[in-house]
């Protein structure tokens, strides 16, 4: 019996959290001095690219976020590269609401809540839709803290878990020809990883990974399953007085062929690259600002199955001690 092979409708989902590795929030527009106090590369540095990240001598956490991504191509299952079609269009918009609790003062733990939309047009059909996205709880545990033990790196823990609160994009049926109304992944997933960190005087490195995997779960008709996902997210910047840091980042993430009930489903492994840079601003005591710009890659075969596109994040978080 011939088995029959189909990729999956949620291929282009997976590259969401390489990407969202570099999240943000929106902006508010006040204007006040950042504090007097000397610039700490371990106290700013290591969470400029993960805003729901508590620093050293925080407590807790909140801020709201915005992210935009327009899609520039696509990659094919062997990795080739094409532009899109002149006159389509690829739009994704999402807006997070985040906080932070520290348990300790090696232990904490985050909610994130984001609310997705996407507008697309293609071959003179064009759509538009949103809703809440997937529901995330994530943990950290800090076994040693960068710049407190010489030449040794910070080193720690991470887990999360996402809840399949969206709504996946096969299930806006007829009326929704184009996915815009898909905002999750119809699956639960967790991931378990680590970090290094390193402090070099006012500058700093991190290097993390994890893996992930998600539930199976049955999509227009037919049972899929999930190979699991290995993420890693490169980051290094400076930090200036007043708290001011600089930087840029690089995340990649693979994953291998799905499978129905036959078995492995030919060419439906994900892969994408993405790099970018970033800014951290603290203002009014404490609050502060923090952006980036990305862009995936569009170099042959460093992608599978996935849309490249780039964008901006922007975020306003305040913090307790």
């Amino acid at each position: 019996m011939t088995r029959r092979r189909r990729h999956s409708s949620f291929s282009d989902r997976a590259g969401a959290a390489a990407v969202a590795l570099a999240s943000a929030a929106i902006a508010a527009a006040l204007i006040a001095l950042p504090r007097p106090a000397a610039a700490q590369a371990c106290c700013v540095g290591t969470g400029l690219v993960t805003p729901a990240r508590l620093r050293t001598f925080e407590s807790g956490a909140l801020g709201v976020q915005m992210r935009a991504r327009s899609v520039m191509g696509s990659f094919s299952a062997g990795g080739d590269y094409a532009t899109s079609a002149a006159g389509n269009r690829d739009l994704g918009f999402e807006e997070d609401l985040f906080g932070a609790l520290r348990l300790g003062s090696r232990f904490q733990v985050g909610l994130w809540a984001p609310f997705v939309q996407t507008s697309r047009s293609q071959a003179g059909f064009s759509g538009f839709g949103g809703g809440l996205g997937d529901v995330a709880a994530n943990a950290r545990f800090d076994a040693t803290d960068a710049g407190t033990r010489g030449h040794w790196p910070g080193i720690a823990i991470l887990a999360a878990l996402s809840f399949p609160t969206g709504q996946p994009p096969d299930a806006g049926g007829m009326n929704d020809l184009l996915s815009t109304s898909g905002t999750g992944t119809g699956s639960f997933e967790g991931s378990l990883g680590f970090a290094l960190e390193e402090i070099v005087g006012q500058g700093f490195v991190s290097v993390a990974g994890w893996a992930a995997k998600r539930s199976a779960r049955s999509a227009n008709g037919v049972e899929q399953s999930f190979a699991p996902r290995v993420s890693a997210l490169l980051s290094g910047g400076y930090t200036f007085g007043h708290d001011i840091t600089v930087g840029a980042f690089a995340s990649a993430l693979r994953q291998g062929d799905n499978s129905d009930l036959n078995g492995p489903i030919a060419n439906s492994s994900v892969g994408l690259v993405t790099a970018g840079g970033a800014l951290a601003l603290p203002f009014w005591q404490w609050w502060r600002l923090q952006a980036t710009l990305f862009s995936d890659l569009p170099i042959a075969g460093w992608g599978r199955n996935q849309t490249a596109g780039f964008g901006g994040t922007v975020a306003v978080i305040r913090s307790w001690i």
